[in-house]
């Protein structure tokens, strides 16, 4: 008895009709899987790009804040080449930067600053704020709370063109 189960299992096995239909299923999850991950990976590389430009103009404005004193004082940083670079008045430029960037949201979340640092003549700074995803499955929706999050470090310095003979 045992033996003539076995034999039916193995010949339902080999019996294909009906297989093309699981092949195609099977197909098509696999498309619908790989087309929801670029769809969420692209989102997430735009609103990078968005939050990049942001910090960008709010480092621009940042950047402008001259130490008028050390500048006027002729204590201009010499950088390589035909240029100097002008020192930064860095309480000044955080303020600055932290105001445009508390103006800006990204996809209508917050702007948080994580991170700053300046010197005489440079600044860095990294920003963060989250996106809602797309396309959202309930399990990855309680693992990360239907959010992604988004980072982006910019830095900038304040330089002038030197004459050329």
């Amino acid at each position: 008895m045992a033996c003539k189960f076995v034999a039916n299992f193995f010949g339902a096995i080999r019996n294909e009709s009906g297989s093309i239909s699981i092949f195609i299923s099977g197909l098509f999850l696999i498309v619908f899987t790989l087309s929801v991950g670029i769809i969420d990976v692209s989102d997430s590389y735009l609103a990078k790009r968005e939050l990049i430009q942001i910090g960008e103009d709010a480092i621009l404005v940042a950047s402008h804040s001259i130490d008028e004193s050390r500048y006027y004082a002729g204590n201009q940083l010499f950088g390589g080449g035909s240029t100097e670079r002008v020192p930064l008045d860095c309480v000044t430029a955080a303020v600055k930067f932290w105001r445009e960037v508390s103006l800006g949201n990204l996809r209508n979340n917050s702007i948080i600053v994580s991170g700053w640092s300046c010197n005489s003549d440079q600044i860095t700074a990294s920003i963060t704020s989250n996106i809602k995803a797309i396309v959202s499955f309930p399990i990855l929706s309680k693992i990360v709370g239907g959010q992604i999050s988004i980072n982006a470090t910019m830095g900038a310095t304040s330089e002038m063109v030197g004459n050329e003979g």
